[in-house]
């Protein structure tokens, strides 16, 4: 059988002891209008020498009605007293019953009234009974959660603006370079062949990165829609790791980087994606190429834990700005803040963070004196997938 809630409990205890409270008062006016009606009968029979019944005898009208006002002046005094306590006794019950339920359900009001108008950073501050005091929690925990989602909501749409704006730019950079060496070559201001191969070039490579930009945009939009599906596959993700590492080897070693791996040499069975993996890791790699200056040592490791798998990616270059460090994983931050046209789309680290969350992990970022990536791969993956 459940018990009655604190907070009925609390009313039904207040008002059994005001109705208390009020027999007290009752009891104790009528205790005085006894006491001065006797007190009264006692003064007359004391003033008179006669017997009572010869006293009774002899009282004329003009007594009787003496005796009469002088009762209900009693009476009257016994009432006031009894109303004045009374009142003394409903203010302060009203006064305790504000304080524990009338103020609490006040502010409530207000609090909603407060969301209700959008002013999502209104907390509620009051001391009362355990429901009401739950009350309070509750809605604090909401208008926080609300008050999160609205900054939620003003970042998304500064991204938003953001991201249109440096789309419109990476996009018309490149169209305008093309473009306008298409017209010198239309007008026959390029007639060397060295210089037109040049150019035909340099068409090629915007036109490339045309290319890219637009590839990682779509990539970008797939892996934010939720209704993309993100397969899984048991496979062994050392064997992975070493194919990147074989791949990349050369690719440093041309640019005059050190390049470094630690990858353990039996097999480890772990469900992840490869093909949208193998582009997280590429991304990252590329960046410490692409922003690091010739010399700098680049080091890949995979390890094991009890919870599933981590990647380091590490460099000793330049490390990331300060500027851009809190936002280096949103889309088109670069680590060029010139940004050149040829410094990449600055769409990798996001697809990367996408990727790592879509395998229900995590990435992380410390750069201190140089960067490093932690790649976290949780082990129910395919499970929660």
């Amino acid at each position: 059988m459940k018990s009655k809630n604190r907070l009925q409990r609390m009313l039904i205890i207040t008002y059994s002891y005001f109705f208390i409270i009020i027999a007290l008062i009752a009891a104790f006016s009528l205790f005085l209008l006894n006491e001065q009606i006797l007190n009264y009968f006692a003064d007359i029979t004391h003033e008179n020498d006669t017997v009572l019944s010869e006293t009774v005898n002899t009282m004329d009208g003009q007594d009787n009605q003496n005796h009469e006002q002088d009762f209900y002046k009693m009476l009257l005094q016994t009432l006031l007293l009894f109303l004045s306590l009374l009142t003394i006794a409903v203010y302060i019950f009203g006064k305790w019953t504000a304080s524990r339920l009338t103020t609490p359900l006040r502010s409530i009001a207000d609090g909603i009234q407060d969301i209700a108008r959008g002013q999502y950073n209104k907390r509620l501050k009051f001391k009362a009974s355990y429901e009401l005091a739950q009350i309070q929690d509750d809605f604090n925990t909401m208008a926080e959660k609300l008050e999160r989602m609205k900054k939620e909501k003003q970042h998304l749409e500064e991204n938003k603006q953001r991201m249109l704006v440096d789309l419109s730019h990476d996009l018309k950079t490149p169209i305008t370079t093309i473009r306008g060496y298409i017209e010198a070559m239309e007008l026959g201001l390029i007639n060397e062949d060295d210089r037109r191969q040049r150019i035909l070039r340099l068409i090629s490579d915007k036109a490339e990165l045309l290319s890219i930009l637009i590839d990682d945009i779509f990539a970008l939009s797939k892996l934010d829609s939720p209704q993309y599906p993100f397969n899984f596959q048991i496979d062994d993700i050392a064997e992975f790791t070493r194919e990147i590492a074989a791949e990349y080897y050369e690719v440093f070693a041309e640019k005059k980087f050190i390049f470094q791996f630690d990858i353990p040499k039996g097999e480890i069975n772990f469900p992840f994606n490869y093909t949208w993996l193998y582009r997280a890791i590429s991304n990252i790699l590329s960046n410490a190429l692409k922003y690091n200056p010739p010399g700098t040592t680049v080091q890949l490791k995979l390890s094991t834990t009890v919870k599933g798998v981590k990647i380091y990616i590490q460099d000793d270059g330049v490390g990331i700005p300060l500027a851009i460090k809190d936002n280096i994983f949103d889309a088109f931050v670069r680590g060029d803040q010139s940004r050149k046209s040829d410094g990449g789309t600055g769409l990798g680290l996001a697809i990367a963070k996408q990727v790592i969350e879509k395998h229900g992990g995590n990435i992380t970022l410390t750069s201190n004196g140089g960067t490093n990536f932690i790649l976290f791969l949780p082990k129910h993956a395919l499970a929660s997938n």
